[in-house]
């Protein structure tokens, strides 16, 4: 009797084996629903960060030009102009030239870079100069930086402003086995200077060198991203505001003439980290980029 009663309180007080795996398959299921709309929300935040860093770094620029009467460009970007490539986009071109630089997993990115110019680089030489960097964290000079003269980017910011101070400074990672190293956060300035969005992709920056007021920029400019195919009409107009510009002199004798009526752009690969140069600016990979111009 005694036992009867207490295996009649014991099953009272606890849960049966279906009770306790009814409630795991409900909070399975609850976890199911949650996962992604937190993904989504983590999401949206970040491409609000990434663009409110966009006009942080186009005031640094804005800033920068009203102190100094120029754009923060080095000068072998400037050096590198002609009549196809009148401005220049700091791409993912690796400092040491030839080729791209890693996203947060160390994995080779798209080589984003200007054609028909002699040189290319990406955002650490504008980092360098808004930031008055003669060497980074780890021990590379910036592009415009000749060890044989005496007064390198301070040529550039000789007032010695910080004009990035919004962004922190971040890390490498551990290279993975068999890997190269990433980066162990995105949303900010890497021990590269490179200047990343909050993937972990570098900024891309375009600026208007030739000073007439518009950008060239080196992915936005061609025919297959820019040109808006709905438009029959005028095959000059192109996606979010952009416009093919009649060609500047006779050699510039590109169809690549997109540009956007600014001297300032600046993109981002955006959450898939990926772009299409064959595909539409509003299509596929290129669907995501977060762009301060749209």
């Amino acid at each position: 009797m005694k036992k009867h009663m207490l295996q009649t309180r014991w099953n009272d007080l606890g849960f049966t084996l279906i009770e306790l795996l009814t409630v795991i398959a409900i909070i399975g299921v609850l976890a199911a629903m949650i996962t992604p709309a937190v993904g989504k929300a983590k999401e949206k935040a970040q491409i609000m960060t990434a663009k409110k860093d966009l006009q942080v770094i186009i005031g640094a620029i804005h800033s920068y030009n009203a102190t100094y009467g120029r754009l923060p460009a080095p000068k072998p970007a400037q050096n590198s102009l002609n009549d196809n490539s009148p401005d220049f986009t700091f791409g993912t071109v690796a400092s040491t030239g030839g080729t791209a630089l890693v996203d947060r997993r160390g994995q080779a990115l798209p080589l984003l870079q200007n054609q028909w110019a002699n040189y290319q680089g990406n955002n650490s030489d504008v980092v360098a100069i808004l930031r008055d960097i003669d060497r980074f964290r780890n021990g590379t000079l910036p592009a415009n930086w000749n060890p044989a003269k005496s007064n390198p980017p301070q040529s550039m910011n000789p007032q010695k402003q910080d004009f990035l101070d919004g962004f922190k400074d971040v890390d490498y990672q551990k290279a993975p086995a068999g890997g190269n190293q990433g980066i162990s956060k995105g949303g900010g300035i890497g021990p590269d200077g490179v200047l990343r969005d909050p993937w972990g992709n570098p900024f891309i920056i375009t600026l208007d060198l030739n000073y007439d007021n518009s950008c060239r920029d080196a992915f936005y400019r061609t025919e297959a991203v820019s040109q808006d195919k709905s438009q029959s009409g005028n095959p000059d107009l192109g996606y979010n505001g952009l416009r093919r510009v009649p060609a500047a002199s006779a050699g510039d004798n590109t169809p690549h003439r997109f540009e956007a009526k600014t001297s300032v752009m600046v993109w981002s690969f955006g959450p898939d980290g990926k772009i299409n140069s064959n595909a539409g600016a509003n299509l596929l990979q290129n669907k995501d980029n977060v762009c301060s111009w749209k």
